[in-house]
């Protein structure tokens, strides 16, 4: 079975990240990883903490560090993949984004990489640098960019 890697955030454009994700697993009768990366810098935990599918997001509420707002990030993504159908499970790693991303992609030999974008300006995008770009120059699968702005 193919298997989809979800890169997602706490942004505005998660949503729409999840809905382009469970679109392509559906079509491509795919699973899903469901990925977020933390700064280590952040986090007590320096190991991977993996999540399946099939507690209800609302159940946990939303703390004031990254770790804990990481793993309601995933949980959340994965409630709607589990309604809709999708074999998804999900996985906090701390790390560079970019770095984690395209890392993770070639552990689970994903057949896409699907993600957002957040619209910086260009002197953000020279300050923090472009996540997706960087993911679009060095992954070794297709990278699918939903780039609709948050409404």
């Amino acid at each position: 079975m193919k298997t989809l890697l979800m890169a997602i955030d706490n942004s505005p454009v998660a949503a729409k990240v999840i809905e382009l994700a469970t679109e392509q697993a559906l079509a491509q009768q795919a699973q899903v990883l469901v990925l977020c990366c933390i700064d280590p810098a952040y986090t007590s935990c320096h190991q991977t903490i993996e999540i399946d599918a099939g507690e209800d997001a609302a159940d946990f509420i939303a703390a004031e560090d990254e770790q804990n707002t990481a793993e309601l990030v995933v949980r959340r993504a994965l409630a709607p993949l589990l309604q809709s159908g999708v074999i998804a499970r999900g996985m906090i790693l701390p790390g560079e984004a970019a770095e984690t991303i395209i890392s993770q992609a070639k552990k689970i030999d994903a057949s896409m990489i699907i993600m957002g974008r957040r619209h910086l300006s260009p002197f953000n995008r020279l300050l923090k640098g472009s996540v997706s770009a960087a993911v679009i120059e060095r992954a070794d699968c297709p990278v699918l960019i939903d780039t609709r702005k948050d409404c």
